[in-house]
């Protein structure tokens, strides 16, 4: 709700939005099943009319090419990153990302060269913005460029920042939902949360996010290079799916702190999510 409340989202929006959830929802359930999915068996099961129906289903398609594209620039833009700082011709040898020239100079290497070796579809201009503007890098001088940050992370008030909201709010459920109606056969996705056994001062907080920085960093980054390296050999473009990994910080704003000692895992809270 805060993130609704921010973004200036109606109480008649937000019931528009959860109306459409439970029709695509109960598409993708009847296709699943083998059963009629058209637009008037949707609306003769949940009361919405069939105009509204399709009405639905247009503005969805439009979304999700926004989306895509959206996603396809922030996933372009990590792959920068991480070819900056895993590739040997953009990294000194202990990972760190060398600074980059902006044009030819001597054996300097280029920031168009990054361009090229990473295979992206990202222009010089809008590669350079977007990692600017997110603060993944720095210009200086106007002579070369340096990168800050290997997260790709989208500040702001604008589309790809709420899109980012959705992305991780769904990963965490649909794990949730995959280990609590899976099959005996499929495998569980990892899960693991740990809450800190008594409350922290702000200062607690901070050198516990400290903390979970360093080593969560180190985690991920990690794992994005096993995926580059020895996860390759899986590759399937044509039945395959994305899976990922992500970790994060909370605040525990539950009421009831009985039994929070004993739900304590000595692993940081992760969640693997197609």
């Amino acid at each position: 709700m805060r993130a609704v409340f921010r973004y200036g989202v109606s109480y008649q929006d937000l019931i528009g939005v959860v109306r459409a959830l439970y029709i695509f929802s109960l598409r993708e359930r009847y296709e699943s099943q083998g059963r009629p999915a058209d637009e008037n068996r949707l609306s003769l099961m949940t009361g919405v009319t069939r105009g509204e129906v399709i009405r639905l289903f247009a503005s969805r398609v439009e979304r999700d090419q926004q989306r895509a594209l959206a996603a396809k620039r922030t996933d372009q833009v990590s792959q920068l990153l991480g070819k900056w700082h895993d590739d040997p011709q953009f990294s000194t040898p202990y990972g760190a990302p060398l600074d980059l020239s902006l044009r030819p100079e001597g054996m300097f290497r280029t920031f168009d060269q990054l361009l090229v070796a990473a295979g992206t579809e990202l222009d010089r201009e809008t590669a350079i913005d977007a990692l600017v503007a997110n603060r993944c890098a720095e210009v200086h001088a106007g002579k070369f460029i340096r990168c800050t940050t290997r997260a790709f992370l989208p500040v702001g008030k604008d589309l790809s920042k709420i899109s980012r909201l959705g992305r991780l709010g769904s990963a965490l459920h649909s794990t949730f939902a995959h280990n609590l109606f899976k099959s005996p056969t499929e495998p569980s996705f990892f899960d693991r949360t740990m809450v800190s056994d008594f409350p922290l001062s702000e200062t607690g907080r901070t050198a516990m996010l400290s903390q979970l920085r360093e080593e969560g960093e180190e985690f991920i980054d990690g794992m994005d290079r096993w995926v580059s390296t020895k996860a390759v050999g899986f590759k399937d473009e044509e039945n395959g799916r994305r899976y990922g990994v992500t970790a994060l910080f909370f605040e525990d704003i539950s009421k009831d702190d009985i039994g929070r000692a004993h739900i304590r895992v000595p692993l940081r809270n992760t969640a693997i999510n197609e």
